[in-house]
């Protein structure tokens, strides 16, 4: 068994932030940066030293996938399952539940409070929780993507499993119960559902102890290189600001139009 890295454990962490880092721990650092911007709205300090040799891949290893189940097709529930926590800050969650199904637990009411995992010094809110046959909980992370055909594979979506097991932790650290595994949902809103499908992301034993080893890992990472990559700094917010100096290319993730809609335009000469 690997033993963890040294860590550091006061610094707060997000299932975001894990899934930026196995991307590129570079982009996790930029985005923690963007969030720390000062009154000035100058982004706050940058670990990474500037004369860091970028690498070719994330130091962070893949978490279990042998047990991973992709299902082609349409997701549905039974009448004996039902929602019990709805992220209300995330816009455009599918409906998935008759309101008679749906059973919000009172300390999470609001849907804006965050799972909060004290001991492992995680926090965030999925998507959505439920509650299969009134028994099991299991998380569910909805994308507007479509089902990815190689999904283990070099263009798959691999950190959608990252976020899918930091989120099993929350809810078992938030709930008191160890969901099964955790559900990532994509709706393929582009192609009207054609090519819809969901993923089954076990958590277990395996899980649990890949995700205490990623989080002190992330922790003890005193450098948080950059892995310049088409496929990773495509989709990079902080990249699209330009606060990346490492970017194989530019930005072109899912709030591209906005972002391009905001640069200033070259006045024109109407003479």
């Amino acid at each position: 068994m690997l033993a963890p890295p040294q860590a550091v454990p006061s610094e707060h962490l997000t299932p975001h932030d894990l899934v930026a880092y196995f991307r590129c721990p570079h982009e996790m650092e930029l985005e923690k940066a963007r969030k720390a911007r000062g009154a000035d709205g100058a982004p706050g300090p940058v670990r990474t030293p500037a004369d860091v040799v970028p690498l070719r891949h994330s130091p962070l290893l893949s978490p279990p996938l042998g047990a991973t189940r992709v299902n082609p097709g349409h997701l549905a529930f039974t009448a004996l399952d039902h929602l019990v926590y709805e992220d209300d800050g995330e816009d455009d969650l599918p409906v998935l539940f008759p309101p008679e199904q749906v059973h919000r637990d009172p300390r999470f009411r609001t849907g804006a409070e965050n799972l909060v995992d004290t001991t492992l010094g995680l926090a965030g809110r999925p998507d959505l929780v439920v509650a299969l046959g009134g028994r099991e909980l299991v998380p569910l992370e909805y994308k507007e993507t479509h089902l990815f055909v190689d999904y283990h594979g070099a263009h798959g979506r691999l950190f959608d499993t990252v976020q899918a097991i930091a989120q099993c932790r929350l809810v078992e650290a938030a709930f008191g119960r160890r969901p099964p595994y955790g559900i990532v949902l994509y709706g393929d809103e582009a192609g009207d559902g054609l090519h819809e499908g969901w993923v089954e992301v076990p958590y277990g034993d395996a899980e649990a102890g890949w995700l205490r080893y990623a989080l002190a890992q992330v922790r003890g990472d005193s450098v948080r290189a950059p892995v310049p990559a088409e496929r990773n700094c495509g989709g990079c917010e902080p990249n699209a600001e330009g606060l990346c100096r490492y970017a194989a290319a530019r930005y072109e993730g899912p709030h591209h139009r906005a972002w391009a809609a905001s640069l200033p335009r070259p006045a024109t000469d109407h003479r």
